[in-house]
């Protein structure tokens, strides 16, 4: 908690000091809770960012924790619209994904939520999403989607944590939907693909993992096969429309895929959105 308070208090020093004191003990509850706890943060958006770069190069972390401090940093760099730390965060995001892409426990871990290999690889994928729509980068988007396309069809549901493919539904569900942001003439029917594949994954969702999931002491806030659901049936009314959309159609579905605090992306992806529905799958 001194650890905590300090860093809500902005007195960095401080912080990293006890911060450090705690690890030589093997203590992770202070560098957990301002990973995942927004409210255990600075108040100030520039020294939050120095904290996740100072956890990210810790080598006496663990590369789970390192990474989400780079996940965390991602979508404060969203707000900040810091475009030159956006591209290096790309570049060690990247090479974290495709380390993960290739291990073969990604697709089967039966680590817990935040301990979790496949977790790990959907959150570092949405964020990585998120920057590429921050920077224009339609190539890094294609390979977003196609990440996550691929990992959807791998997962082996009877190993893979079961709280944990709970918890990373409703971000793989975004994921899956980012086919709609991809333009037909250089892939293809991907639209229909990406309806596919959400469509297969809220039909999981709803009868396997919801049921098997097991959370001790309290439930996700966040209630994922109802958000799934929002998503899936927003996709199928842009995949009838497609030209003929809304612009008010293609707001509501930019909400739902943006997962960041940064408002300014639901026009950008909106815009996307619009400008890709009007060319016809081939």
């Amino acid at each position: 908690m001194q650890c905590t308070l300090a860093l809500r208090a902005g007195a960095l020093p401080e912080a990293f000091a006890l911060i450090e004191r705690s690890l030589i003990a093997s203590d992770y509850r202070a560098v957990d809770r301002v990973l995942f706890r927004t409210g255990s943060r600075p108040r100030d958006l520039h020294q939050s960012d120095e904290v996740f770069r100072w956890l990210s190069h810790r080598a006496d972390l663990d590369l789970t924790r390192r990474s989400y401090a780079l996940v965390a940093e991602a979508y404060l760099i969203l707000r900040l619209d810091n475009s030159a730390r956006a591209q290096e965060l790309v570049a060690a995001l990247e090479g974290i994904a495709e380390k993960l892409r290739s291990d073969e426990a990604t697709t089967c871990c039966p680590q817990s939520n935040r301990q979790n290999l496949g977790k790990l690889y959907v959150s570092i994928s949405s964020a990585l999403y998120h920057l590429a729509l921050l920077q224009g980068d339609m190539l890094l988007l294609a390979r977003c989607w196609q990440r996550l396309a691929e990992f959807s069809r791998a997962i082996d549901r009877d190993q893979m944590n079961a709280d944990a493919l709970f918890r990373m539904s409703s971000n793989l569900g975004r994921g899956l939907a980012l086919g709609f942001l991809l333009d037909p003439r250089e892939y293809g029917r991907v639209r229909s693909d990406a309806l596919t594949l959400l469509n297969a994954w809220t039909t999981a969702n709803a009868a396997g993992l919801a049921p098997r999931r097991r959370v001790r002491g309290r439930t996700p806030q966040e209630n994922h096969l109802l958000f799934l659901e929002a998503l899936q049936q927003s996709c199928m009314e842009l995949h009838r429309a497609g030209g003929s959309v809304t612009p008010q159609a293609c707001r509501q579905w930019a909400r739902l895929l943006n997962h960041s605090s940064e408002g300014s992306l639901n026009d950008t992806i909106a815009a996307l959105v619009q400008r890709q529905l009007t060319e016809p799958e081939p």
